[in-house]
């Protein structure tokens, strides 16, 4: 005859005082016995068995106890050179990959190895713009950009007789020929716009158009609808009074011509060139900077403006509290990085590392993901007597064996 739920409880309570704070009791439907992760252990949950509920209430049958475990989880193992127990995650640690001591390759130019799922995997890295089309590893990313067989992407073919060519001046796209109105050159040209070949390729303009032609302020001749001799305005100047007896007039590299007739810069701003975001037909190009609460922090010069980056001094680590105030740790130890705490530097844990002691001298000395004495943070103690295991920060728990009165038996 099964006992009244009132008095199981009573009994599995009073097992939480044997085993401590991580043993649970939870309403579960599933019946999986797979090892887990008890973050913040819950009371027995407490039903009336006579009360007849249709909500999907815990029942006695469906209570399960958890209790502290030694064992690793799936994907965990101990290693021989491991600190503590279960400290190895093998399915993505590249020097355990799949198992203790299996090691990735070492990563090299446009290969990157990875463990993934416990296996080795490359990957190909995307400033290099090559590619691994064959799926072969031996011969790594075998397919550069303007490869005709994968031109710009893996499968991408051109046509007998079509070149993989750049698309702009760039050369940061590539594609099979040309687009419609542009002409190799080597590059895909505008030939009705582009002053090195006006209506041909190699065809430059005389951009003093000649010993016959009239020359304006802040003006030479160029290329227009194919052909030259057409007037122009110089970088960074334009004629924002359409009047072309006193040529381009007006220069954009001003706070009340920024970038654009009449762009005014707002309170605080200033017209310079944001190497983040001031380009414009693949050129630099003058704008306002930088927003509330950013400092532009120049890095040098362009069009006779100021050209640098806007930044937030008060949590970049390279500019903190003064464009150039880079933070670093000097003498600190294991465990530590730099941070820039609303202008100043300090240093702090990297994630996964806790000061326990501190004291600056060891740093972070602390693994909070591995330690069963401070598993999460400092002083969080699994049960060191029945050999408990931290893992992921966590104390690992499984299902307790239970008796047929309802007693824990572990």
């Amino acid at each position: 005859m099964k006992e009244p739920l009132t008095l199981f409880a009573r009994r599995t309570a009073g097992a939480v005082g044997l085993v401590g704070s991580v043993f649970l009791i939870c309403d579960c439907t599933s019946s999986s016995q797979q090892l887990g992760f008890v973050e913040d252990p819950a009371p027995p949950v407490l039903t009336d068995p006579d009360a007849g509920r249709s909500d999907g209430a815990a029942t006695e049958e469906g209570l399960i106890s958890y209790c502290p475990s030694s064992q690793c989880p799936p994907g965990w193992t101990t290693c021989p050179d491991s600190r503590f127990p279960c400290d190895t995650n093998i399915l993505a640690d590249s020097k355990n990959c799949g198992g203790c001591g299996r090691t990735c390759a070492t990563s090299t130019g446009p290969e990157q190895f990875t463990c993934s799922g416990g296996a080795c995997k490359m990957e190909c890295v995307s400033g290099f713009g090559f590619k691994d089309c064959d799926g072969v590893v031996d011969n790594g990313c075998e397919s550069d950009q303007r490869d005709p067989l994968n031109c710009g992407a893996c499968g991408v073919a051109c046509a007998v007789g079509e070149h993989c060519i750049w698309q702009d001046d760039e050369l940061k796209l590539v594609g099979c020929g040309c687009p419609p109105g542009k002409v190799a050159c080597p590059s895909c040209r505008d030939l009705s716009e582009a002053d090195s070949d006006c209506g041909a390729c190699n065809n430059a303009c005389d951009p003093t158009g000649g010993p016959d032609a009239r020359q304006y302020s802040n003006t030479y001749y160029g290329c227009g609808s194919g052909e030259c001799g057409k007037l122009k305005c110089r970088a960074p100047f334009a004629n924002c009074d359409g009047d072309v007896e006193n040529g381009c007039e007006v220069s954009l590299a001003t706070d009340d011509n920024c970038g654009d007739c009449g762009n005014k810069c707002g309170a605080g701003q200033r017209c310079g060139i944001d190497l983040l975001g001031g380009i414009v037909n693949g050129r630099l190009a003058p704008s306002c900077v930088c927003g509330p609460g950013l400092t532009f922090c120049q890095t040098g010069e362009e069009l006779g403006l100021p050209k640098g980056y806007c930044v937030d001094v008060s949590g970049d680590v390279d500019n903190c509290g003064a464009c150039g105030n880079r933070c670093e740790v000097f003498g600190g130890g294991y465990g530590q990085t730099p941070v820039c705490d609303f202008g100043k530097c300090v240093l702090g844990c990297r994630d996964g590392w806790a000061d326990c002691n501190g004291s600056q001298v060891d740093g972070c000395e602390i693994d909070t993901r591995s330690d069963p004495r401070n598993c999460g943070g400092c002083g969080i103690t699994c049960d060191l007597t029945l050999g408990q295991a931290c893992v992921a920060g966590k104390c690992v728990v499984e299902p307790c064996d239970q008796g047929d009165a309802g007693e824990v038996t572990r």
